[in-house]
């Protein structure tokens, strides 16, 4: 399931390098209080791994970025998408925006234009084309000589790319359904070069970090029920942090 949130401001809405984790924030602070707590602490757990299951767009709309204060500048209508396999997330944040007077996005006051649900796509073949609206990142932690960790994000020409994003998303499988996932998906990237490849900032100041994920369209194939689950949690790893939310196209 997918909502569409609009948001409408008095004036321009100035957001700095990073702002997708104002967007994560926002979608907190509108759950009830004891449910958004828990999912932010606790989550649903798979071994030692906590999942959110829910992943979300940045703003949808085209800013102009200013290069030399670092902010995105935006007209005064501005949107996103929210994602999730569970109802209760969205109605949640649905029914808590809706009762709002103001809401605030960092320093901007917003008030809700419109909440719409997004009509799902069909999922009958096992065989579908996405567009990352987000970028998908994948990636492990490994150790170099001198005995320093390092983020190593992998590429969707690697094995590595594909293999990483099944483990995650059976794991977020088991953790919902609290049963052994047997399926996988196959991707493939209908590019080539390193154009699709993003360097996106999560967070701002002292908490700012680098991740790279990639866009564009893929080809996944597998079984109708597993594909939904994909569209609907998000690809890769940090969905929760606006990464691999996808579309189905064509």
């Amino acid at each position: 399931m997918r909502l569409k949130i609009e948001l409408i401001s008095d004036n321009n809405v100035v957001l700095p390098v990073g702002f997708n984790s104002f967007i994560q924030a926002l979608i907190y602070n509108f759950l009830d209080k004891v449910d958004g707590n828990w999912l932010h602490e606790e989550g649903y757990k798979f071994e030692k791994r906590s999942f959110k299951l829910f992943s979300f767009s940045s703003v949808l709309e085209r800013g102009k970025y200013l290069r030399n204060e670092k902010i995105f500048v935006f007209q005064r209508n501005i949107s996103f998408y929210l994602s999730s396999p569970l109802d209760w997330i969205l109605e949640q944040v649905a029914s808590n925006f809706i009762k709002s007077e103001q809401v605030m996005l960092g320093n901007n006051p917003l008030r809700i234009n419109s909440i719409n649900v997004m009509r799902s796509p069909d999922f009958n073949d096992s065989r579908i084309r996405i567009f990352a609206i987000t970028p998908i990142e994948v990636h492990s932690t490994i150790v170099n000589e001198e005995g320093k960790k390092l983020t190593y994000y992998y590429n969707p020409y690697e094995k590595e790319f594909e293999e990483l994003i099944n483990a995650n998303l059976q794991k977020k499988w088991t953790a919902l359904f609290k049963n052994e996932c047997n399926y996988d998906i196959k991707i493939n990237p209908l590019f080539r070069g390193n154009r699709n490849e993003r360097i996106v900032y999560f967070g701002t100041g002292k908490d700012k970090t680098i991740i790279k994920g990639w866009k564009g369209y893929f080809d996944l194939k597998g079984e109708p029920e597993f594909l939904k689950f994909a569209y609907d949690a998000g690809l890769g790893s940090r969905n929760s942090q606006g990464f691999g939310m996808v579309d189905v196209v064509g």
